[in-house]
């Protein structure tokens, strides 16, 4: 499911990237390509729930794994959604030049969590201490997601009079979309400590 979202968040930069460069043919190819790679990663979510349900763990255990299991599943449908929003209709382009150095710097950082999120996955089997330092991390980069999301849509609102409302809407939910990513990977984050409480208990 890690490598999975790592793709869909690359893919999801390069639809916006289409958006910014007026090329809807990438942008419709790409939205194709997040929605394919969500219903795999949601097959995945469904083996692995069913596996989970079915074994017998410990409930704490079984807990934890669903927490996480859901969290990347969530992670996928809200990287789905952001996709979407943007695709629904072509916004205002002087919005988009407003905003496009802002919006690629907050792509290239839910990317770079991506990567870290599969390194926490890789690391869990082997090095509990070790996934939990790189969920660490991913917490500071949603922190950071955060204060990049304030400013986007400050700079969104102090459009309003030069632009259109259904883009100001549209943009705001693209945003808002995008800021889900980064609190689902932090959820995740959230399920190792717990996993780890619970096999340390």
């Amino acid at each position: 499911m890690g490598e999975d979202i790592k793709t869909a968040c690359e893919t999801l930069k390069q639809l916006f990237l289409g958006a910014i460069y007026n090329n809807e043919d990438a942008v419709s190819s790409n939205l194709v390509k997040i929605k394919t790679i969500t219903e795999k990663i949601a097959m995945a979510r469904e083996e692995i729930l069913e596996l989970l349900y079915g074994g017998a763990f410990l409930p704490d255990f079984k807990e934890a794994m669903v927490m996480l299991t859901q969290a990347l599943y969530h992670t996928s449908t809200s990287i789905k959604d952001s996709a979407r929003s943007l695709a629904s209709r072509k916004p205002s382009e002087k919005c988009i030049i407003s905003i496009r150095e802002s919006l690629l710097s907050y792509l290239s950082l839910i990317q770079e969590a991506s990567e870290k999120v599969i390194l926490m996955l890789s690391t869990l089997s082997r090095d509990m201490q070790e996934a939990l330092k790189v969920g660490r991390e991913i917490q500071m980069l949603e922190r950071a997601g955060d204060d990049m999301k304030d400013t986007l849509i400050t700079k969104l609102y102090e459009l309003e009079k030069e632009i259109d409302l259904i883009t100001i809407l549209q943009m705001r939910d693209v945003i808002f979309f995008l800021d889900d990513i980064l609190d689902s990977m932090e959820d995740a984050t959230l399920s190792v400590e717990i996993l780890y409480a619970t096999l340390k208990a």
